[in-house]
Formats: structure tokens, sequence, C-alpha cells
């Protein structure tokens, strides 16, 4: 293979990270929970910024788990992705971004904040799947 070759491979590989990362948004926002799902490895460990802060092995309860976050939001969901950045090396993705996001508690005021968000992704028999998730709110 040709050293053009390789980055043609590299860029297609981060674009395609890229969609699936604005696809996590769109399911966010559309409270999707059976996708969110199903984007993460089985033994994905995600930090996150309410409790448990960090959720390790939690496939089983996976789809509940992210069902009952979505629910706690009343009305409109937003949430965008910022400042994106995805390296990618083989099989193996980092993807950097600041996200944005807004949302009203149920029977509260709507809260914007902004997180500082990390993921690594595996691509496992041709599929992207996030291995680990860290989010933090960037003040």
């Amino acid at each position: 293979m040709s050293p053009f070759e390789s980055l043609v491979d590299t860029s297609v590989d981060a674009a395609e990270v890229a969609w699936l990362v604005s696809k996590r948004a769109a399911a966010i926002r559309s409270r999707d929970a059976e996708y969110l799902a199903s984007r993460y490895a089985p033994a994905a460990l995600a930090f996150g910024v309410v409790p448990p802060l960090a959720l390790l092995h939690w496939e089983a309860g996976r789809v509940d788990s992210l069902r009952h976050w979505l629910d706690a939001f009343d009305g409109r969901i937003r949430y965008s992705v910022r400042e994106l950045t995805v390296s990618v090396g083989g099989d193996l993705a980092f993807c950097h971004s600041v996200d944005l996001f807004s949302a009203r508690h149920s029977g509260g005021r709507r809260r914007e904040v902004q997180l500082a968000t990390t993921l690594c992704m595996e691509r496992a028999e041709g599929v992207w799947l996030v291995t680990a998730e860290h989010l933090h709110v960037v003040e």
C-alpha cells in the first residue's frame, strides 16, 4: 500500500467516526435510548456528569439507564457537537469535542451546559463502538 492510500483510508475512517458522533447527538435530541445503547461496546467504561460517575460493564441495564436519563427532561433537548477532532489509527479512534447540552429537568428551569467530551471508539467486525467515554462540565 502506498502512503497516499493509507491517508485516504484514515480520512474515510475519520469521516465515518465524525458521522457517528453526529448521529449520537441526534439520538440524544430525539431521546433514542436504544440507538445510544447500541453504540457502546459490551465492556464500555463511561465517566459522566451524573451519578453514578463511572459505569463499568453496564450493558445489562444500559437502555433502561439511558431511557431514565432522557425521560428526566421536559420538552425539547438541545445537543450539539462543536470543535470536533477525530484521530484514527487502525481500528482505534479518539474524538474530542465541546458539546452544548440544553434541557429542562421535569418541573425545573432550562439549563445549558458545555461538556468537554472524549470518546474512544474501536472498530470490531467493521462496526465502530464506544469503548470509553469521558464527559465533564466546562465552566
